[in-house]
């Protein structure tokens, strides 16, 4: 393709010429928000986007999120959000079940999109006697800053599953996976509780934006 002197080439063009590697991050959204429709020009859309969102936003925004900025209506809206989905899913591989869970990034990996959620969410992973992922379970959601749990609730499907063990989970909508002292006392409860009832505890894994907390990583989980 030819491009006539003084003509500035779409981002289309660009990405057909070029490579996907070569446009910036605004070229990028302008090409899945489609072509242009009279004054609602896709690389104004783009850059009020990017201006309003960081990218990192961007691909865990909701339709309703990404349709407060101007120029972008329900139809470009699904088509973000469907991209960024479909990557996630190309690059993404979380355990399946049968696979032995034992490490805690592979915990982080089967509960990555907990780690962007907007609000606190507590989760129980259940594993066989040989540590096998049988499926994990959501057992509430709080606020942005607490999700009050019961040990009856978290151990009310692993009984019922018949599993082994479990591995605790929750998010920290911060961004930080760093423990809190209730953080701490909740490990502490479940444990005890989990014993009891003879369901052997794992781990306690607090997966946020910024990375994962292992219990069991950081040296503060009896074995």
């Amino acid at each position: 393709m030819r491009w006539k002197v003084n003509d500035t080439p779409s981002a289309h063009e660009r990405l057909e010429q070029l490579g996907p590697r070569a446009l910036s991050d605004a070229e990028l959204v302008a090409v899945l928000l489609g072509p242009t429709a009279g004054t609602n020009n896709v690389r104004d859309a783009a850059l009020r986007l990017l201006d309003e969102k960081p990218l990192t936003e961007i691909a865990w925004a909701s339709p309703e999120d990404l349709q407060q900025v101007a120029g972008l209506g329900r139809a470009r809206a699904a088509a973000l959000v469907a991209a960024f989905e479909l990557g996630r899913r190309g690059a993404w591989a979380p355990p399946k079940r049968g696979e032995r869970l034992q490490d805690p990034a592979r915990v982080y990996e089967l509960l990555r999109d907990v780690a962007h959620a907007d609000r606190e969410q507590f989760h129980v992973v259940l594993l066989d006697v040989r540590c096998r992922l049988i499926k994990s379970v959501k057992v509430s959601e709080g606020s942005l800053t607490q999700c009050p749990v019961a040990p009856r609730d978290v151990l009310r499907e692993p009984l019922r599953a018949g599993a082994h063990s479990v591995i605790f989970v929750h998010n920290h909508p911060s961004g930080s996976p760093d423990p809190s002292a209730e953080d701490h006392e909740l490990t502490e409860r479940l444990r005890a509780a989990s014993e009891l009832i003879g369901v052997m505890a794992r781990d306690h894994v607090i997966v946020a934006t910024g990375g994962y907390y292992s219990f069991l990583e950081a040296g503060r989980w009896r074995r």
